[in-house]
């Protein structure tokens, strides 16, 4: 890995007050030679069988790799969240 690879930068985000939420119920992945593509979308509930696209998102590799890796973490996080209550919901007598 390059110096420039290795190196992170800092950024502050801020998030819009009218940002607009997206819900999905398809997601589908292609890889190219440089890029990653996202496409998202819903089944159609008036022609069974049907899906519409909703969004189209590309990515560099570098930042399809690191939402990857960043999805993992967040994920395994959450996984161990629910098991620590579902332990504790077990053990409350009821």
């Amino acid at each position: 890995m390059s110096e420039a690879e290795n190196t992170q930068q800092n950024y502050q985000v801020h998030v819009s007050p009218d940002l607009d939420y997206s819900y999905r119920d398809i997601a589908n992945i292609y890889v190219g030679a440089g890029d990653v593509t996202f496409e998202f979308g819903n089944i159609h509930r008036a022609m069974p069988g049907n899906i519409t696209i909703g969004n189209r998102i590309v990515l560099t590799m570098n930042n399809a790799i690191e939402l990857h890796q960043k999805l993992g973490q967040v994920l395994q996080e959450a996984q161990k969240q629910l098991h620590e209550q579902l332990k504790q919901n077990q053990q409350k007598p009821g």
